[in-house]
């Protein structure tokens, strides 16, 4: 039964956590006490980031000792989770779903638990925690709109990172996109409304007032999407006053604009 670890890697790095180094220690006790096919948590701290980040799970494949390191206790790595940006990390919300533990005061759940000084790979780490940082790498279950609204937030991850971190990870990343299997709700939406609204606006965007981009191949009407101004999930009604006629572009704004 394979162990699960945590370690640190903090603002004095000169640079991102990068696996591809792996991970050194200073005292070979604590490198002795792992075993190959063992996992760590690698949790780090940037000077340029405001929260916390969780760099993913890795697998610890070979030991080795390097000289000419500071931490010369050195572990291999293996990329387990395949993050393509790091996790966020709400320390506040965190603090409350971790183990309550004993500690300086002055700190957060999360410090006392992830923060001490000598921390890595102490110990090896609880089920409740391993749980826990496992839910956060690898989640549960997800829909298309937990998906786009990740995606959209990675993006904006990737523009926030330096050129030089970004450029390296295009360099590692698969050329074929990973499939995943999302959950899907679904709502009856009532015909009568959609077609209403439609007629409505004669054709053009009821919120730009242009002329619809594009007529449909299929019977040459004006395109236009059928959006509801309180979402369905929402609670909102599948009504003709709760809904707009809107051309592509306005749709997406009303989304994410």
């Amino acid at each position: 039964m394979p162990n699960y670890f945590y370690a640190y890697h903090g603002p004095k790095n000169g640079s991102e956590f990068c696996y591809h180094t792996g991970y050194g220690v200073s005292k070979e006790s604590k490198q002795s006490q792992t075993r190959r096919g063992d996992f760590v948590f690698i949790i780090q701290k940037r000077p340029s980031v405001d929260c916390f980040q969780l760099c993913g799970v890795f697998k610890i494949v070979s030991h080795y000792y390097d000289e000419e390191s500071a931490r010369p206790y050195r572990m291999k790595l293996e990329d387990v989770s395949k993050l393509t940006t790091y996790i966020d990390l709400d320390e506040d919300k965190i603090s409350r779903q971790l183990p309550q533990i004993k500690g300086d005061k002055r700190w957060s759940n999360f410090k006392r638990h992830f923060c001490r000084q000598g921390v890595s790979f102490q110990s090896s780490l609880n089920k409740a925690v391993v749980d826990l940082l496992n839910t956060l790498v690898f989640p549960r279950s997800s829909t298309i709109e937990d998906n786009e609204e990740k995606f959209n937030l990675e993006v904006e991850r990737s523009l926030n990172s330096s050129e030089k971190a970004r450029a390296f990870r295009l360099k590692k990343a698969n050329k074929k996109p990973e499939k995943c299997v999302v959950a899907i709700t679904t709502y009856k939406r009532n015909p009568d409304v959609v077609a209403t609204v439609l007629l409505r606006a004669g054709g053009k965007c009821e919120a730009c007032g242009n002329d619809a981009p594009f007529k449909k191949r299929k019977d040459n009407t004006p395109y236009l999407e059928v959006h509801h101004i309180v979402r369905l999930a929402d609670n909102g009604d599948d009504t003709v006053e709760n809904a707009i006629a809107l051309c592509p572009n306005c749709h997406r704004k009303q989304h994410f604009g």
